[in-house]
């Protein structure tokens, strides 16, 4: 990438025999501010910008969007630490869904040592888990838990249609329990 500077001087300082004295008297600008654009020592600021695209019959938004993709082409900064806002939004939604989840699964639950966590919770959909140690959150869940919770919930995981469909047949069949005709209407297309 060409310094703005260097585009400048090869478009309009040199074809024209512009010294730097004539630059620092006709733009007053001082000495050392001239050799250092000359040197890459700096870049354009907004005054000096402004100052050049007068002289030379240029916008001095053009002259900055030079520096700044001048600049940007030389800093290396990945800013690997800062995780875009998409990516926390969606952790939170994702959080949050299983927490308002939790709380009806672990509302009757007194022993909080027993309450399932975030995990378990994931553990059970991601896998289908039936293992014993998550019958309770199972019945829970289809009978307590509301569906539009449940849907957004997988949604949010990306969680599969035929493991919700797994949980669901193991609830019906285990528990002796009723059909819900959310789940039934869901798991018609299957």
């Amino acid at each position: 990438m060409v310094a703005p500077i260097d585009f400048i001087k090869e478009k309009y300082i040199e074809p024209n025999n512009i010294t730097q004295d004539m630059l620092c008297k006709s733009l007053a600008i001082g000495k050392k501010t001239i050799s250092e654009l000359y040197q890459h020592k700096r870049g354009f600021t907004l005054h000096t910008a402004k100052k050049f695209a007068k002289f030379f019959g240029l916008k001095p938004e053009f002259i900055l969007m030079k520096q700044v993709e001048y600049d940007l082409s030389l800093d290396k900064e990945e800013y690997a630490f800062i995780k875009p806002y998409v990516e926390i939004s969606m952790e939170d939604k994702k959080a949050n869904s299983a927490k308002w989840i939790l709380s009806s699964i672990n509302n009757s639950i007194s022993d909080k040592e027993l309450h399932y966590s975030v995990d378990d919770l994931f553990h059970i959909f991601s896998l289908a888990s039936t293992e014993a140690k998550y019958h309770y959150a199972i019945t829970t869940l289809f009978k307590e838990v509301s569906y539009e919770d449940v849907i957004k919930y997988c949604e949010l995981h990306k969680i599969k249609k035929s493991n919700i469909k797994k949980l669901y047949e193991f609830y019906l069949t285990t528990f002796n329990a009723k059909a819900i005709a959310e789940y039934e209407w869901l798991f018609e297309e299957l």
